[in-house]
């Protein structure tokens, strides 16, 4: 049961540099603070162009896959296939680069 509590003295800028670390976690206070402390990880959560990243990075990946057992079991009209939409996806999203 947490029921023992610190308090500490900041300035002002130094308390909106702690609250943005924090917001960049999602962390409540306690729970930043006790991490950091503690010497626990700390991860910022993803943003909202991150987790786009992530998830078309996932489809790529499963493309790729896809190549893969298709190379193995030497079906070469499916690698093409594949590799063709493989490489639309990748142009499609290097176009919202630009």
């Amino acid at each position: 049961m947490k029921n023992k509590e610190f308090r500490f003295r900041v300035s002002p800028l130094e308390q909106q540099i702690i609250k943005n670390k924090i917001t960049k976690t999602g962390l409540s206070i306690s729970e930043f603070l006790r991490r950091l402390s503690l010497g626990l990880e700390l991860k910022n959560k993803l943003t909202e162009d991150e987790i786009e990243c992530y998830k078309n990075l996932s489809k790529f990946a499963d493309n790729f896959r896809r190549i893969s057992n298709l190379f193995k079991l030497g079906d070469v009209t499916g690698v093409k296939n594949e590799t063709m939409e493989a490489s639309r996806l990748i142009k499609e999203h290097l176009e919202k680069l630009r």
